[in-house]
């Protein structure tokens, strides 16, 4: 049974996001011996049934109607239809031993963590079909301590993005700004107060927001105001394209740009260990909590409604647990 529209809506709250990627390939599976392996079957078509089609349709039209955020609605979207094309049957007809089947296949295919967001995904989309029967549980996560870069390690990362004025301002909203990957996509010149040191953002993930800029932030955007070259279009837009196909224009906002210029950055300053967006922002909070900052202030330039949140971000790697036994033994001595 397909659903109204205004039936059963999700809060905004309740959003996880989900990341895209590994959607265009499915690599074959491999199982361990003295695993039991699941009844597997593979999808031998990618095109959808006509009514099958017709319902992802209203599904993505509901999407459209209830998140703001285009990533949330693609990743919904698209990680929905890649079960359905794997289910490869109609809609009436699938069963809780599908999903069971479909879960099996992604436990012996996928990295373990992702395979949360797929299921949280498709449990989003039966519950909307208000098929709770077909629910089934979100595999566990492992959690690991992120590696994160040293005080020295970000020093040289913004040392090295001077260079470039793109890349200055890149690094310094990062670091500085703690903005999000996506959210480079949607800055817009008309929305900055320099004067002020104010950044307004609109259609964030905590909602409408403003950054406080650094006055080094600040004179980073000028300078590279002076060189972005946009297309007529994209004339609003601070962070433009470059060079490439999509010269001129704003990048998209699934951060693959931001996440691109954060590694050349990297591989520039000479750091050996593997840096994105998202070890960056973690790394920033680090050294701040290291360097005793007030936990509020930190909360308030990352824009996180919740100060367990900035908690989380707050990472130790194993050279800051032997630099303090370090500092524990030259003390006794």
């Amino acid at each position: 049974m397909i659903p109204n529209e205004t039936h059963g809506e999700i809060s905004r709250n309740n959003f996880v996001q989900l990341k895209l990627g590994e959607l265009s390939s499915q690599p074959e599976c491999t199982f361990i011996e003295d695993i039991e392996k699941p009844p597997i079957k593979r999808n031998i078509s990618y095109n959808l049934d006509k009514e099958t089609t017709n319902v992802l349709e209203k599904y993505r039209h509901h999407l459209d109607l209830n998140y703001r955020k285009k990533t949330t609605i693609l990743n919904y979207y698209y990680y929905v239809r890649l079960f359905l094309r794997w289910i490869n049957k109609p809609l009436k007809d699938i069963t809780h031993e599908d999903m069971l089947n479909w879960k099996g296949y992604l436990i012996h295919t996928f990295k373990k963590n992702g395979n949360a967001r797929r299921v949280m995904s498709v449990n989003h989309f039966t519950k909307w079909l208000e098929r709770s029967d077909l629910k089934i549980p979100v595999p566990s996560q492992e959690h690991s301590n992120k590696i994160v870069l040293s005080e020295q390690e970000l020093n040289q990362y913004i040392k090295i993005s001077k260079e470039n004025p793109l890349w200055h301002m890149i690094a310094l909203f990062q670091i500085d700004g703690l903005l999000r990957p996506s959210e480079f996509s949607i800055l817009k010149i008309s929305t900055m107060d320099l004067d002020n040191q104010t950044f307004y953002l609109d259609d964030t993930k905590t909602g409408n927001n403003y950054i406080i800029l650094s006055p080094r932030l600040v004179e980073a955007i000028k300078e590279y105001l002076l060189c972005r070259e946009p297309l007529q279009e994209y004339e609003d837009y601070l962070v433009i394209i470059p060079h490439g196909t999509y010269k001129g224009k704003a990048p998209q906002p699934f951060g693959g740009f931001i996440k691109k210029q954060t590694k050349l950055i990297a591989q520039k300053a000479g750091i050996t260990k593997y840096v994105a967006p998202y070890i960056i922002k973690p790394s920033s909070i680090t050294c701040d909590f290291n360097k005793q900052v007030n936990p509020k202030i930190i909360q308030r330039k990352a824009r996180h409604r919740k100060i367990e949140t900035t908690l989380q971000y707050n990472h130790v790697s194993d050279e800051m647990v032997r630099e303090y036994f370090t500092n524990i033994s030259n003390n006794i001595k």
